[in-house]
């Protein structure tokens, strides 16, 4: 017989617990504090938290699973397992096998019929972190599936010192495209944008603006004809903090923001408005107070290094179908 249990995750009771079994699961990586555990475990939008469980032995919390349940446009319901760990000194006890069983349960129960590792927003992991092989491993034997060949890649920058490179300045003044933060005159123009060009984003721009960021919303208009041609997301010291677009305020320090979302559309490509996007963008980061930018979930990194960025952890994604 096991000497742990399984049981749901309350926040009040469990979060100290649980970070301190995370630190000890990531070995002292990727460090997190209560906000961010309150983002991922609370956070209602975009997308709605799943169940969440920990792992009990006596009154101590040894494990964790957090969980998502994600609905895109015109796609059926999927799932993440946002994270999962299991305190050093209680590895292979059986532990993280019933973590990952009873959260994929749950996961089906809610009707769910796949599950991928890592999570939509919030966010803490895109995928399985390449730096922590042991964890592509574990869930390898479990029946997921992990493309090993196709990573993807977080990015960071420090601000402190910003300057815009003078391509990318070049691209801002030259890309035919008027740059700026979105009134509320753009709000349906937003929404149709992505509704048309990237439906998977809509969720995330809608819930922007619904709860009163819309000025986090970055806009680039044709200056031939005015249309809405591209947008990036902003997050920073000034946005609802519970949105969680970046929860890593304990490992890469503050004030920490972010961007996502860079979209172009399709017919305005090739004009160097995304690099123009994302440096005007990265400019508002810095004036907007942020001394550590983040992107995340980017399988084509060398876009962001033109404008200073540098890798910060590549992921390895993968899922399996649920029961």
């Amino acid at each position: 017989m096991p000497d742990f249990v399984i049981d749901y995750y309350d926040h009040v009771r469990d979060a100290e617990p649980a970070i301190a079994a995370w630190q000890s699961a990531f070995e002292g990586r990727f460090r997190i504090d209560e906000r961010a555990l309150r983002s991922l475990a609370l956070t209602d939008g975009p997308y709605r938290p799943g169940e969440h469980f920990v792992a009990r032995r006596a009154d101590q919390v040894i494990g964790f699973a957090f969980t998502q349940l994600v609905q895109q446009p015109n796609a059926p319901l999927h799932a993440c397992l946002c994270a999962l760990g299991v305190a050093r000194p209680f590895w292979r006890r059986g532990v993280g096998r019933a973590l990952l069983n009873t959260a994929c349960e749950s996961l089906a129960q809610a009707g769910a019929r796949q599950v991928r590792l890592g999570g939509h927003l919030p966010r803490f992991f895109p995928g399985v972190p390449r730096s922590l092989p042991a964890a592509a491993d574990f869930f390898a034997v479990h029946g997921f599936l992990i493309d090993s060949a196709a990573p993807v890649c977080d990015l960071i920058q420090d601000l402190s010192a910003y300057r815009t490179p003078p391509d990318v300045a070049q691209h801002i003044q030259r890309c035919g495209a008027d740059i700026r933060a979105a009134t509320p005159a753009d709000h349906a123009d937003i929404l149709a944008f992505h509704a048309r060009e990237f439906p998977n984003w809509q969720p995330e721009y809608a819930h922007v603006l619904d709860i009163g960021d819309g000025d986090d919303i970055l806009i680039a208009r044709d200056r031939r004809d005015g249309s809405l041609i591209g947008s990036l997301i902003l997050f920073t010291p000034r946005s609802q903090p519970m949105r969680g677009d970046v929860l890593w305020w304990a490992e890469l320090g503050e004030p920490l923001g972010a961007l996502s979302a860079v979209g172009v559309s399709a017919a305005a490509r090739g004009r160097g408005i995304g690099v123009a996007l994302v440096g005007r963008g990265t400019e508002l980061l810095q004036a907007r107070g942020v001394r550590i930018a983040h992107i995340g979930w980017t399988n084509i990194p060398e876009f962001y290094v033109k404008v200073g960025y540098h890798i910060w952890e590549f992921f390895e994604v993968g899922g399996r179908n649920l029961p």
